[in-house]
């Protein structure tokens, strides 16, 4: 039985994984963005306005939320993304700078061939 004095504790959200950039390995990379909508999860945060400001669940025109965990996670996993929370929401950012410093030009030209891909499915972001 619970007593006047015993404290709620709130929810913690589970740590997700984030590969250390020199652990990424292409293999991974080309393997995530080897799918459409990871393609046009990538192309929709690179013209993104805002840095870390992609709501996770702005990208349901793509995908269920679960097609869409199942993507971020492949995303991240390969060390294309970086997922962070605040409070109940998540929001994902393109981890561009470690990035180009272990790949140079690698996801810039991946992001600019699917941008002329029509094929590409894309939203626009609104922060």
């Amino acid at each position: 039985m619970s007593g006047a004095g015993d404290a709620i504790k709130p929810e913690v959200m589970k740590q997700l994984f984030h590969p250390e950039i020199e652990d990424v390995v292409p293999a991974d990379v080309f393997a995530a963005l080897g799918d459409p909508i990871r393609l046009g999860i990538l192309v929709s945060l690179a013209d993104c306005d805002e840095v870390d400001k992609a709501r996770c669940g702005a990208f349901t025109e793509l995908a269920s939320p679960s097609l869409l965990s199942y993507h971020f996670a492949k995303l991240r996993e390969a060390g294309i993304t970086r997922s962070r929370a605040e409070g109940t929401v998540r929001f994902l950012s393109i981890r561009r700078e470690e990035f180009n410093r272990r790949f140079p030009g690698l996801l810039d030209s991946v992001i600019e061939t699917a941008r002329r891909d029509p094929s590409v499915p894309r939203i626009k972001i609104d922060v």
